[in-house]
């Protein structure tokens, strides 16, 4: 078990170093998906920004709100939840899109996980621009809070590292995985407060957001945002979060990370 230990540690500590190599793939991976296109990733921007608005003109006389305070709502959380979804989906193929790699050199596993981190990353940061934008609309921009949104997007990070890990490993043993997460986000989608505010929501109700991870994590990074200041409960349910993920991480990884080339 020591040996498992130190080459887990190994791996860890060699992915790091080959910080360069996983920044490259992850900037590639976006670079290659859009080769030969007139404008590139902007489509995913400018198709992204068109649905933001269109359905925030719909959204506000659903929800009865001013469509001014809807469309920062709405836009943050829309683009923030794509990121998570995109992040869990994709972890999937953490390790299957990366066969031709794993099976031809020795490098560390956990490469590919910062791989597809840097890529959704990298996606949200061409998103980024409709948030920005949506605030500097409603005239909320000044009031983000920069601290705040740095610390919530790095516990995001944090637990998005573990998650696609996990996911990563446990699909490339059983290949219906991917399937069963496509469909858990799609119902996820409307049980975590996207289009709706979580005070709308009966007492009752209310664990639908406190017990849900993705809701936890979205109003990490919302409300800096949206100009709030973050809770304590809040910052203690995401470390929580990150906490149970590691501890799964960890024993899944020792037990499998030698296995996970033969399964591919």
């Amino acid at each position: 078990m020591n040996s498992e230990w130190s080459k887990l540690a190994r791996d860890i500590r060699e992915s790091f170093r080959l910080w360069r190599l996983w920044v490259h793939l992850g900037w590639n991976d976006v670079a290659k998906h859009y080769r030969r296109s007139f404008l590139g990733p902007i489509w995913i921007t400018l198709n992204t920004g068109l649905f933001v608005v269109a359905f925030s003109l719909i959204g506000a006389q659903l929800f009865k709100q001013d469509v001014e305070s809807y469309l920062a709502l709405f836009a943050t959380g829309s683009i923030i939840f794509t990121f998570f979804s995109s992040l869990i989906s994709e972890g999937c193929a953490a390790f299957t899109s990366s066969e031709s790699y794993l099976k031809q050199g020795a490098v560390p596993k956990l490469t590919f996980v910062f791989r597809v981190v840097v890529r959704n990353l990298v996606m949200l940061g061409h998103n980024a621009f409709i948030i920005f934008g949506a605030l500097a609309w409603v005239g909320a921009l000044g009031a983000v809070r920069w601290g705040g949104l740095l610390f919530g997007l790095s516990m995001a990070l944090a637990a998005a590292f573990f998650a696609v890990a996990i996911l990563g490993a446990v699909a490339a043993r059983y290949r219906d995985i991917p399937m069963m997460v496509t469909s858990a986000l799609q119902v996820m989608f409307f049980l975590t407060p996207v289009m709706w505010r979580p005070e709308q929501l009966t007492e009752r109700a209310q664990w639908l957001v406190v017990l849900n991870p993705l809701a936890i994590f979205l109003d990490l990074i919302r409300r800096p945002l949206l100009g709030q200041p973050t809770t304590q409960q809040t910052v203690l349910s995401a470390v929580a979060v990150i906490v149970v993920l590691a501890a799964v991480f960890v024993p899944l990884y020792l037990t499998v990370r030698r296995k996970i080339v033969y399964w591919l």
